[in-house]
């Protein structure tokens, strides 16, 4: 007989699991974009502009809003990318929503979309 720990875990496991099954993924979840790339995220995207654009370097540069997963306020900064096809299609001016989160003790974006 499991005790109250093990049915507390087991109920949030299910919920866990009920909750990102119902969680759109991939770019066909981002209705009238003009591209995107990665997975997209459960949470709310930042806007932002691209600045600097470095596929040598694996590296964009973004003047975006606040992070709030990360802890970060407004700013111009560089952010690695988990994948380097997503600086594809990225040129300084694009307006872009995206996600960043720290791999590796870096900055990364693991998602971004055009916000056209």
């Amino acid at each position: 007989m499991m005790n109250r720990v093990g049915i507390f875990v087991a109920l949030w496991l299910m919920a866990c699991a009920g909750a990102s099954a119902q969680t759109p993924k991939g770019p066909a979840s981002a209705p009238g974009k003009a591209w995107s790339a990665g997975t997209r995220p459960g949470i709310a995207l930042t806007e932002g502009e691209v600045e600097r654009v470095d596929k040598e370097h694996g590296e964009v540069v973004i003047n975006h809003g606040d992070l709030p997963n990360l802890g970060m306020p407004a700013m111009t900064m560089g952010f690695a990318v988990t994948d380097r096809r997503m600086l594809g299609k990225l040129k300084p001016g694009d307006k872009v929503r995206f996600n960043a989160e720290v791999k590796k003790g870096e900055a990364t974006v693991t998602y971004i979309e055009s916000a056209r």
